[in-house]
């Protein structure tokens, strides 16, 4: 192209727009769509207008007026479906007042204030259709309404004119004797808006109003490691569908911690530095006091900077990459976890101490965001990948000082959020270890099962006193060196034979059946007796199922008291009935199935006898297996997988890498 074809402009501010009008117009109904739909929940319009509230009084704060007292009121009218937040903080000017409803203008400081994107005043007035303003500062008092914001941004026929802030005399009085401050009201019309009313979530009288507000918006403020929240005054008032109206009261914004609410909460923290203390004085760690044992709950928190220090007290060790561990520091990261004895505790704080309806969950297991000292969206699932159920028992919290959420309260940098899911599976999987503290599930109920189990075992007792039967004579029993049967099991009942088999021919020694008849959903009863001489039990090359001599050394026999027996085909069979609760793993002992199965890994961690590293924990003859609970570490029962030990029969080494590639431990 020739030169002297080029024209020279001015320079230009392209953010200055001499467009047509009605391309602006579009343009500025694109934008304020774009900002609607980054808002999809329900409490979205409560964490903005507590959000600005809060900002208002923290800003009046930090004016350093001694004499100052702030204060906040919430009011909910559940007959109008009303929502009205009010304020004494620092208030607008008139160009404040004119501008703070545009897209992308703020008056917040971008270090200090919650929110700076300058979209959540735009959300409140074109997300709804009724929007009320009142604000007072340097004497003056500005007021107007805005009235179907969301009509026209929704509006695709050109119908309904663009809203403008009218004058409305103010309908809040409490806003007069103030110096200083802000009301703002939505009325929830109009059929596209969310919520459409207050009834949703049930909550009829202002101290469930709190509770909710303190766990889904920015009056639970988020403030862990020793960090403080400033006073504030804060009232919800709250009208019912009757007209009776009820006030509940809060001194600072504060989230709902469970530990607050659960008397019988236990620090981790503390429980942790007990145990120190008991090293540095060589005291039994196994005797723990009766003030950490049968917890309803275990509570901790910890900084980011803790996190990564390996010479912290802190429990989460989690195995981050250099650029993860830098990510922690980037984000001023902290981390708060509740593990629940059981899912009954959430049943019990959303029904008996919230008091809504079955069903609405507003505390339970999950992974709560936060940032800017208040919580943010929903939570989410913990991706635990072993151990699943505990996933649901803990209430973790990850706090960034240092992030916030793509506009309005869309989510968070997908690297943001994976951290905090590495972090919150790490913390589970610390808790889990001091599991043993907590109180069983089910109360009463678990003991008197636990009674009927006991009876029943001493009846069998009683039974094998009264009627014993013993076969003995020379050349009676003449095992041959190979089992009768000859074909692998297919159903449960061959599994019962092959282990009978086993047992008769000598292959497997020691276990001694008390009774086969089945008490409710259990197979039988056995016990463990060992006599000398004791040379038929040790270890050897020609005894590869055999136990080590240290098991035997100054007793004179082995003998236990009567536990319980169950057969299965395969374990998964019998990790589904725990998970059921049709059995209880703390009543079963001994497991013999023909297959290992998966399953085990939701509930437990496996070690294999048939590895020789590990064939030392073995003390009853013939077992391939330890079961342990992944939550404590606490053993759960022994188990013969006669699949597995037929293998180690053939080839011992071949059986040993199997063993070793399959039961691999895979940390969270």
């Amino acid at each position: 192209m020739a030169s002297n074809n080029i024209k020279q402009l001015d320079a230009w501010d392209p953010l200055m727009s001499d467009s047509d009008p009605t391309m602006l117009v579009a343009a500025q109904r694109r934008e304020v769509r774009n900002i609607l739909k980054s808002y999809t929940g329900y409490f979205d319009v409560f964490c903005e207008l507590i959000q600005n509230a809060l900002d208002a009084v923290d800003r009046q704060i930090n004016e350093g007026d001694t004499n100052y007292n702030a204060e906040i009121i919430i009011n909910i009218d559940l007959i109008n479906s009303h929502i009205e937040v009010s304020d004494n903080g620092c208030g607008m000017d008139e160009t404040q007042f004119k501008q703070f409803l545009r897209p992308n203008i703020s008056y917040k400081s971008s270090g200090s204030t919650r929110g700076t994107k300058g979209v959540g005043a735009t959300y409140l007035a074109y997300g709804f259709n009724h929007l009320e303003i009142i604000t007072s500062r340097g004497g003056r008092t500005y007021c107007g309404v805005i009235l179907k914001g969301r009509d026209w941004a929704e509006d695709t026929s050109e119908s309904v004119p663009r809203p403008k802030v009218e004058f409305q005399e103010p309908s809040n009085t409490w806003i007069d004797t103030q110096e200083h401050g802000t009301s703002m009201c939505v009325s929830l019309v109009g059929d596209t808006i969310r919520p459409k009313d207050l009834t949703w979530i049930n909550a009829d009288n202002a101290d469930k109003w709190l509770t909710v507000l303190r766990i889904h918006t920015p009056l639970g403020g988020l403030y862990l490691c020793g960090e403080q929240a400033k006073h504030i005054d804060i009232t919800v008032q709250v009208k019912n569908s009757s007209g009776d109206t009820s006030t509940a009261k809060l001194d600072e914004p504060r989230y709902f911690y469970p530990q607050e609410l659960v008397k019988q909460s236990t620090d981790l923290r503390e429980f942790l530095e007990y145990q120190r203390k008991a090293v540095s004085k060589a005291q039994d760690l196994s005797k723990i006091p009766a003030k950490y044992q049968r917890r309803s709950g275990l509570w901790g928190e910890w900084s980011g900077e803790q996190i990564l220090d390996s010479a912290s007290e802190c429990p989460i060790r989690p195995k981050l990459n250099s650029k993860e561990k830098e990510l922690v520091k980037e984000l001023g990261l902290s981390l708060y976890i509740y593990l629940a004895f059981s899912t009954d505790l959430w049943n019990q704080i959303n029904d008996k101490t919230v008091g809504l309806r079955k069903g609405n969950r507003i505390l339970k297991g999950g992974l709560q965001l936060g940032t800017r000292n208040m919580p943010q969206g929903l939570p989410l699932t913990i991706p635990m990948t072993n151990n699943i159920g505990f996933q649901n028992l803990a209430h973790v919290i990850v706090h960034f000082d240092n992030a916030e959420p793509d506009l309005g309260r869309k989510g968070f940098q997908p690297d943001q959020v994976k951290i905090a899911e590495k972090l919150s599976v790490s913390a589970v999987t610390a808790f889990r270890k001091y599991y043993r503290l907590l109180r069983k599930p089910g109360g009463a109920k678990a003991f008197e099962e636990e009674m009927k189990i006991d009876q029943w075992k001493q009846e069998q007792v009683k039974h094998e006193e009264e009627y014993p039967l013993r076969i003995s004579g020379k050349g009676l029993f003449m095992p041959k060196e190979e089992l009768a049967i000859s074909s692998v099991p297919i159903v449960e009942q061959d599994v019962v034979a092959l282990f009978n088999q086993m047992l008769t021919s000598g292959l497997i020694r020691g276990i001694q059946l008390v009774s086969s008849s089945q008490y409710k959903q259990y197979d039988g009863l056995f016990r463990v007796l060992m006599e000398k001489p004791f040379n038929r039990f040790i270890l050897s090359d020609e005894n590869p199922l055999g136990i080590e001599e240290e098991h035997f050394l100054e007793r004179e026999e082995v003998k236990t008291v009567v536990k319980i027996l169950e057969y299965k085909y395969t374990l998964d069979g019998l990790i589904e009935e725990f998970q059921t609760e049709v059995k209880a793993a703390d009543d079963v002992d001994l497991v013999i199935a023909w297959e290992l199965g998966n399953k085990w890994k939701l509930l437990f961690d496996v070690i294999s006898y048939l590895d020789s590293d590990n064939v030392h924990h073995r003390f009853i003859h013939g077992t391939t297996h330890q079961f342990t609970y992944s939550t404590t570490g606490v053993h759960a029962f022994e188990a013969i997988i006669l699949s597995d030990l037929v293998g180690c029969l053939d080839d011992p080494e071949e059986e040993q890498n199997r063993q070793r590639k399959k039961l691999e431990n895979i940390e969270e």
